[in-house]
């Protein structure tokens, strides 16, 4: 007796199975690393102008010398 199946090109090869693994490592790949940029914190901005020191150097302004709120009411 001879065996019929019912889906008679089934067989897949070995290149096309390993191309549908490399597609699917490479989009679980990517979207790993979609998900992680996402996920990171935002960069702070980078201070520009006079606050800027030569060399790359950053300065904190200190509570003292940031500008008055003007909508704040007097006490």
């Amino acid at each position: 007796m001879l065996y019929a199946s019912a889906y008679p090109n089934s067989d897949i090869s070995a290149g096309a199975m390993a191309a549908i693994a490399i597609v699917a490592v490479a989009a679980l790949a990517c979207w790993l690393v979609m998900v992680y940029v996402a996920a990171r914190e935002p960069r702070k901005p980078r201070p520009t102008g006079q606050q800027a020191e030569p060399g790359g150097a950053t300065t904190m302004a200190a509570p003292d010398d940031l500008p008055e709120d003007k909508h704040r009411e007097a006490a």
